[in-house]
């Protein structure tokens, strides 16, 4: 297990650079954590395969960030309405930065749901994931996967001035690393937390192309390099879940 993680990681590395580790032990809550918040009462029944509530770091993350650039901070907090009492907040000046994580015994062919309850308080200035230039983002998650030095990512991003819904791609290191983005939310969407539920699967065949991997590793980015600025989110939770079956959805 650990050379097919190192495998998934070489995608972070080639844009990574800089490391800082975590001593940590996942946290998988049951689903009554979070039904108090009221935040999954309207989505079924479906129990989480994998859940993670940030009471630690998650066992084997690392935050990486790019040379020459200074590194975001990740960091546990206290938070009394985080579904375990605590939050992860990342924060950049002038930064960039990833938390990088395993994730194990998650399929996506048969447990396509991620869901998350995340925040930003404040957004770097004037960016817009549109420009290059400007191509900061105070909070995205990236899934990613693929072989050798090649690898392709699908991120779900929380933007500043780039309009909810829009779509991109963007290629580094020479065009072996490919992106492809979604804004779901913007600096209008306001400061309060927002649960996200995404079907990883269908947005991979619509965005990236072909059939989702089965196995891939997730990346918290957290930058301000570009717009000279500082940024800061939070992330409360996420977890992998089955797809709801067409008897299940409300028509």
């Amino acid at each position: 297990m650990r050379g097919r993680r190192t495998i998934l990681w070489r995608y972070f590395r080639v844009v990574f650079g800089n490391v800082q580790s975590g001593n940590v032990k996942r946290r998988l809550g049951g689903w009554a954590a979070v039904a108090g918040l009221g935040t999954l009462s309207a989505m079924g029944d479906l129990r989480p395969v994998y859940r993670e509530e940030f009471i630690e770091l998650p066992p084997g993350a690392e935050v990486r960030g790019r040379p020459g650039t200074p590194l975001a901070r990740f960091e546990i907090v206290p938070l009394t309405d985080a579904a375990g009492g605590r939050a992860l907040r990342m924060t950049a000046e002038g930064a960039s930065g990833a938390l990088l994580m395993p994730v194990d015994n998650v399929s996506l062919s048969r447990t396509p749901i991620l869901r998350w309850r995340w925040r930003v308080l404040e957004w770097p200035t004037d960016a817009d994931g549109r420009r290059p230039d400007r191509d900061d983002q105070a909070v995205g998650l990236y899934i990613g996967a693929g072989r050798g030095l090649r690898r392709t990512s699908l991120a779900y991003r929380w933007e500043t001035a780039t309009p909810v819904g829009a779509t991109g791609a963007v290629s580094y290191a020479g065009g072996l690393v490919r992106v492809h983005w979604i804004a779901l939310r913007n600096r209008e969407s306001g400061t309060g937390f927002v649960v996200e539920e995404r079907n990883v699967a269908d947005d991979w065949r619509r965005l990236v192309g072909g059939e989702p991997p089965e196995r891939f590793a997730i990346s918290i980015s957290c930058n301000s390099q570009y717009t000279h600025s500082r940024a800061v989110a939070e992330l409360d939770w996420l977890e992998f879940a089955p797809a709801r079956s067409a008897s299940e959805v409300e028509p």
